[in-house]
């Protein structure tokens, strides 16, 4: 067994010092210091980042929000530009056989009846080339002389070369002033190249 000393205080009473209790003497150990560092310490660490963070986050939100109208004028030109290499290579398509092409509109000016004549030509990327034009009524039947000319620029082998199918889209009779004429609508729907 264990041997309690006895403690014993000399001192007048009026010097003496009231004996402590280990809580009451916690204050004074490191400890507790250390303990109050962590518990105030530890949040105020955690709580400062928190704040910058959230400072951060809101300057980034700002620039977001200041960029939102320039990201529809990005969209606005991404479409531009892709409607324009569209473009670009329907040219690139037309400028590999500038020469043939040259020589597809003299077969067609030679192929053509003089009683038909061209109100538009066009180059549609969906439908290919389009050709729009009248026929007079008086020349004889003018609806066999449109389907035969949309024969004719099918067997030329030059022309048709680079068509996919070339067919006549429509045709009407009109009353144009005095004159009967015939309106003809004429696709030639161009075979897609590969890309390089």
């Amino acid at each position: 067994m264990a041997q309690e000393l006895l403690k014993i205080n000399l001192l007048p009473e009026s010097a003496r010092k009231p004996a402590q209790l280990p809580m009451q003497q916690l204050h004074r150990t490191p400890l507790a210091a250390i303990a109050l560092v962590v518990l105030v310490g530890l949040p105020l660490a955690l709580w400062v980042p928190l704040q910058l963070n959230r400072v951060y986050l809101q300057q980034l939100t700002k620039k977001a929000r200041l960029l939102e109208p320039k990201q529809a004028e990005v969209a606005k030109v991404q479409g531009l530009l892709a409607r324009l290499r569209a473009q670009q290579a329907v040219f690139q398509e037309l400028k590999g056989g500038k020469d043939t092409w040259a020589q597809r509109l003299n077969i067609l000016s030679d192929l053509t009846p003089t009683s038909v004549w061209f109100t538009e030509l066009s180059l549609d990327r969906s439908k290919g080339l389009v050709l729009q034009g009248m026929a007079l009524a008086s020349q004889g039947p003018e609806m066999v002389t449109v389907t035969r000319l949309v024969q004719e620029l099918q067997s030329n082998a030059t022309f048709a070369s680079p068509f996919k199918q070339i067919q006549l889209e429509s045709i009407k009779r009109v009353q144009q002033g005095e004159f009967d004429v015939v309106q003809f609508t004429i696709t030639c729907t161009i075979v897609p190249v590969a890309a390089p």
